[in-house]
């Protein structure tokens, strides 16, 4: 879909007209700018925050030009941030505007990869919760295809990496709804793939393991149920020094042993909930 203008951050950050990347950043701090403000549009953000937040470590001084060349070089960018019809009230932009205590970004119809994906999240438990699970799979398939990438990956700032952990821990929790509708609906190729995209973020997680040797248990895939099995166990022990879950080894003996059937799964992972019903 094209759209006026869009913001990329979910991997590689990129802003577009028209699906036509900028390429005019070239003071890093201008584009710092700009992504700092984008996370808090329309707010009033003071000069000493901005400071802070771009140059962290260094004094902060109401003369200091540092934030003023950003400002002007980002005023610069956004010149050629307007729709085609900008004389339309209406009309997609985004603006810079100064005000007695700071800056505040103004955007008006920007797409925004990061905002779409946190709405897909939401529309998605909100249909969860309302037992239209039909419905909250489908916004929660659109969110994992959205997401192609930690939030402005390979920033340091640390404001960045807050934003990138809240996110990241939304998109594995998209992941293992998906995984567990699959396990349910008997698609062992999305088991694996889900199973797969959470371990590359979350190597230690056992849930997803034990999802793992217990859908090629019930291909008939013993060898792969072990490969699983040594990997977290290995996991475990070389990087936390820890063992794996009771729940992790169950899998893995019932497993070998062909006991598991449709109905192990909740019986390993929920023990509780089981035994109430």
């Amino acid at each position: 879909m094209d759209h006026a203008i869009s913001v990329y951050t979910l991997g590689s950050f990129e802003l577009a007209i028209h699906g036509k990347p900028i390429q005019r950043w070239k003071a890093g701090k201008a584009r710092d700018l700009f992504q700092f403000l984008l996370l808090r549009q329309g707010q009033v953000v003071s000069r000493e925050t901005l400071h802070e937040s771009l140059w962290p470590g260094s004094c902060w001084s109401a003369n200091s030009s540092s934030l003023k060349v950003a400002v002007h070089t980002l005023r610069r960018v956004l010149a050629n941030c307007q729709a085609p019809s900008s004389e339309e009230t209406s009309s997609p932009s985004l603006r810079l505007v100064t005000r007695q205590t700071g800056y505040t970004l103004q955007a008006r119809g920007v797409w925004v990869d990061s905002e779409v994906f946190d709405d897909l999240v939401d529309q998605g438990h909100r249909a969860e919760s309302a037992g239209a699970h039909r419905e909250a799979s489908q916004h929660y398939r659109a969110a994992a295809e959205l997401y192609g990438g930690d939030f402005l990956a390979g920033s340091p700032m640390e404001w960045a990496n807050v934003h990138r952990e809240w996110l990241r821990s939304r998109f594995l929790y998209v992941l293992q709804r998906l995984a567990e509708t699959s396990l349910v609906e008997d698609d062992p190729l999305s088991v694996m793939r889900y199973c797969r995209r959470i371990l590359e973020i979350e190597p230690y997680r056992e849930e997803s393991y034990r999802m793992l040797m217990y859908t090629h248990a019930q291909l008939g895939q013993l060898n792969q149920v072990r490969r699983w099995y040594d990997i977290c166990t290995t996991r475990l022990r070389e990087d936390l020094q820890a063992a794996p879950e009771p729940a992790t080894r169950l899998t893995y003996s019932r497993a070998m042993h062909g006991q598991l059937n449709a109905h192990s799964w909740d019986s390993i992972n929920y023990p509780t909930h089981t035994a109430a019903h």
